[in-house]
Formats: structure tokens, sequence, C-alpha cells
């Protein structure tokens, strides 16, 4: 958005409102903070499938109680271990227009709070071991994500200031120091990259790596400066 300015006060029929009125020069400044993800956010799961519905929950049950046994062993609370979605659906074979019950599916998935982005992929690699056959959704998120987005504000009302002294020097007028109006333009600040991953898991051999990346913060503001 293109900085703008006003050299003469706009036409009031107000007389007290006109005194009051003031030269102005409006901008827009963005400011963005580079930051390392420190918690990952990934959705695993357990997927079984009998002939008989309570075989396949009676599976179901043991490979989740040892993938949980196996999460707790890498440190990991209750509260890391959150059951997201659990069901059981009939399968069915079609033939010749018609259907037949052939067995059930039952799926289990668990979203798994990682605080510590260097044991990610060791706790990937323990759930695939340990019976997980489903992963899903890798988020990278950061605990104190308003610490950095209050820099990234500060960094955003620097460059608007900047913005104006440059505007009030090419028009060889004063710049006030304080500004008159500051508004913040910030629609939803994201904290959180994601990645759709719908694939099954087949094996795990060794401890894949996960390599967060930096996070981008963002903020905008709008800024209105009076001069003379």
């Amino acid at each position: 958005m293109n900085p703008s300015f006003h050299p003469y006060p706009p036409h009031r029929n107000n007389a007290a409102s006109h005194s009051q009125s003031n030269r102005t020069i409006t901008v827009y400044g963005q400011g963005t903070i580079e930051a390392m993800p420190d918690t990952i956010m990934m959705t695993i799961g357990i997927t079984t499938e009998n002939q008989n519905v309570q075989e396949a929950l009676r599976q179901n049950s043991v490979a989740a109680s040892q993938l949980i046994e196996a999460l707790h062993q890498l440190g990991l609370s209750d509260q890391q271990i959150e059951t997201s979605s659990f069901t059981i659906n009939p399968k069915y074979e079609y033939s010749e227009g018609k259907s037949t019950l052939i067995g059930y599916e039952v799926q289990h998935l668990f979203t798994i709070t990682v605080k510590d982005v260097k044991q990610a992929g060791e706790v990937y690699a323990s759930a695939v071991a340990n019976g997980a056959n489903i992963a899903r959704n890798l988020q990278f998120q950061l605990q104190n994500a308003d610490l950095y987005y209050q820099e990234a504000l500060k960094a955003a009302v620097q460059n608007a200031t900047e913005k104006a002294y440059t505007i009030a020097r090419s028009l060889r007028v004063t710049l006030q120091e304080q500004p008159i109006e500051v508004i913040e333009e910030t629609l939803s600040p994201v904290y959180e990259r994601s990645f759709e991953a719908k694939a099954t898991v087949l094996a795990a051999s060794s401890v894949p790596p996960i390599q967060p990346g930096e996070q981008q913060i963002e903020a905008k503001v709008k800024v209105v400066f009076s001069y003379v």
C-alpha cells in the first residue's frame, strides 16, 4: 500500500473543527521477525481390520496401548498424547450391483505434541515401530509467539516512521515527533505452519529427519503524523 499525504487541511463547515485540523502524512509500516519453531504437533494413528468387529477392536486397543507406552518411555506425558478421532466403519465388497459385508475397520488417531523439536523424528520412528500405520498433519508452532509478534509490531512502527520522515524531508516540512494515530492493521497473526501428509506409514528403519525451518511473523500498522 502506497504512502499518502495531505498538504492542506480538509474543508469542514464547522469552524472549531477546522481550527483543530492538521496537515497530515499517512504511512503504512510492516515488520517481520524470524524465529525457529519450538513445538511440533503431529497426528499419528492405528488402523486395524478384521471380519469380526470385536477382534478389530481388540487388535486396535492392544496396538494403541503399546504405542502410548512407547511414547511414555520417551518422556511424553498424557497431556501430550490426545485422542483426536476414534471410528469404526464396516467394509463392503461390491459385485453385480450388490454389497456384501466383509469386515470392519477400526481407526484410532492421536494428536502428539512434541515440545522438543529435535525429538520429533525419534517420536515418529518409535510410534511406527510400536504399531502406528498412519501419519497426518505435521504442524510447527511457537510457544511464546506473542513475544515475537510484539517485536514485529515495533519493527512495523519503526518502518512507518522512517517512511514518514522520508516524505517530510522530500516536502521540506517539519514532522511532529509523536504520531497522532497508530492503527494495527494485522488481520489475523499466524504462528504456525502446517503440512498435510495423508500417507500411510509402512515402515521406519531409522529416525526420519524433521526440519522445521524458520517461521516468519509479520505485523502491519497504519500511522498518521502531523507536520508544519
